[in-house]
């Protein structure tokens, strides 16, 4: 993985994104990176402050501006962090500020609900499909360090750039990399329905299985190279159900982060053969980093 040049962190001023400033701080003070705290103010709260307070659009901006310095000043998070408030569609900002300083990360808090704690916000999941960098969404009892990364591997070329993205981390924060293969055999294919059957083991197949191993074995031999200290395990699993079988390996884990490389130029629409990114996203009881491909463009709705 290259070093970071510059992370954003998305704030909204509530908990989740003070822990998301926290880590992009965490994040970018490792590879010496600049960073920006970026909020985002709704057009028609801008409109309706402008009528209540008799005043234009700059002395707003000014006063959110420094609204944000505040919040930055009180996290004490013991760096220089550039500040700045955009006004306008959240995401559609999101992404210019992040054209505008050529970063490499976005870092954003995951803000479920009471009823689905590990739900991430609409904005944040946007961004995870279609924000033409690579997205962090930490959960707030999941921050960093992170000290169990788990790659998830589908042999392709941006599934590579999510184990070298893993492995950094791991070395970084002095943590463990688990790198999973989940495979089905025709069988699983067809009892999969579209992704509604349940984590079900399919019918083992031990010579399948070792030339799963095998192939990923090789696959990761030049990435993990330069492992160093890093403990790395590999895990082929054959389960009915890709997506589940992902959230339980992370469940038994008790992983801190999980890295899934995105496929294609449109999106989180497919990754890892048969299973929906999105789910993992919204799902995992962990923090998220969506790796997006070289040459990226956001995919239209």
């Amino acid at each position: 993985m290259k070093k970071l040049h510059h992370v954003i962190a998305a704030i909204d001023f509530t908990p989740s994104c003070l822990v998301a400033l926290k880590e992009a701080v965490h994040r970018a003070s490792l590879d010496s990176a600049a960073i920006t705290a970026v909020h985002v103010m709704d057009e028609f709260l801008v409109h309706e402050l402008k009528s209540a307070l008799s005043t234009d659009q700059a002395t707003i901006r000014a006063e959110w501006q420094e609204r944000l310095k505040k919040f930055v000043t009180d996290a004490e998070v013991g760096a220089c962090v550039n500040v700045e408030v955009r006004i306008g569609n959240p995401f559609a900002e999101l992404v210019e500020a992040c054209r505008s300083c050529s970063a490499d990360l976005l870092v954003m808090g995951a803000k479920g609900s009471k009823n689905e704690p590990h739900r991430i916000g609409v904005i944040a999941a946007k961004c995870v499909r279609k924000a033409p960098v690579d997205v962090l969404v930490v959960r707030e009892d999941a921050q960093g360090p992170f000290k169990k990364v788990v790659a998830c591997v589908d042999f392709s070329e941006n599934s590579a750039k999510a184990v070298q993205c893993a492995l950094h981390i791991a070395q970084q924060d002095g943590g463990t990399l688990d790198c999973l293969h989940v495979f089905q055999s025709a069988l699983a294919m067809s009892l999969d329905y579209g992704g509604f059957a349940p984590s079900l083991p399919a019918s083992y197949d031990p010579e399948s299985v070792a030339g799963w191993r095998r192939d990923l074995a090789a696959f990761l031999e030049p990435l993990t190279s330069q492992a160093g200290d890093v403990q790395i395990t590999q895990h082929v699993k054959e389960l009915v159900n890709i997506r589940e079988a992902i959230l339980d390996h992370v469940q038994e884990l008790q992983a801190t982060l999980v890295v899934l490389g995105t496929n294609g130029k449109t999106g989180l629409r497919e990754m890892l053969i048969g299973t929906t990114a999105e789910k993992i996203v919204q799902h995992a009881p962990c923090s998220i980093l969506a790796v997006k491909p070289d040459g990226f463009v956001i995919a239209p709705d």
